[in-house]
């Protein structure tokens, strides 16, 4: 074997016995749920609606998260103060919800998603029986395709005239620009939302196994 065939040889075999890794992809969001003062008809609302929460964990559930790649930032963490001290500030929005996560290898579509509620529960009588409705409560979730998008479901429930519980929903999927500031928003609920690259980490991926 002369000399050139056997360092092709040998770089080939190191390669192989090398243990291969790949850049998980992992995303910065911080999030805000904010409401519309504004708007004080009941127009647009329907009879008590609860949100769809299957496969959605609050953020104090951190196993099921973790497991799912998501990891809940600590709020002094948070990376959009000063449009929440805005909200804050304004005479027509009130910010209800913050949020910040780092999400490793989003599904392209919906996996895990996270909850969020706000508010004192009420009750409402159902031909089930009563139930307990938070005045906003629903989920959202990064999802990471082709491009980055925002799937959130979230249901807003208010007392109207004589006490009776009407709903109004927030339900939308956006793709967003990376590194911006995004708005979804319906006449009720609004969302501020902004997704950044986080710094990938080698993950390690198994070598396939030797053939008999």
């Amino acid at each position: 074997m002369n000399r050139l065939c056997w360092l092709l040889r040998a770089a080939t075999l190191a390669v192989l016995l090398a243990p291969a890794t790949a850049l998980a992809e992992r995303y910065r969001v911080d999030l805000i749920l904010f409401a519309d003062r504004a708007v004080a008809s009941t127009e647009g609302s329907q009879p008590v609606q609860l949100p769809e929460t299957v496969r959605s964990f609050e953020p104090w559930e951190v196993t099921p998260l973790r497991n799912a790649g998501i990891e809940i930032l600590e709020d002094e963490l948070f990376g959009l103060m000063n449009e929440w001290n805005r909200l804050r500030n304004s005479r027509n929005h009130e910010p209800l919800i913050r949020i910040a996560w780092i999400q490793k290898d989003p599904p392209a579509e919906r996996g895990i998603a996270l909850r969020l509620k706000h508010g004192k529960p009420m009750t409402s009588l159902t031909p089930g029986g009563s139930v307990e409705v938070y005045p906003v409560d629903g989920w959202i979730a990064l999802l990471a395709g082709r491009y980055l998008h925002l799937d959130v479901n979230f249901v807003q429930t208010q007392a109207a005239e004589g006490g009776e519980l009407r709903s109004f929903r927030l339900r939308e999927r956006r793709r967003m620009k990376r590194d911006e500031l995004n708005h979804l928003d319906s006449p009720r609920l609004g969302v501020l939302v902004r997704a950044q690259r986080a710094d990938p980490k080698p993950v390690a991926v198994p070598k396939p196994a030797k053939k008999p």
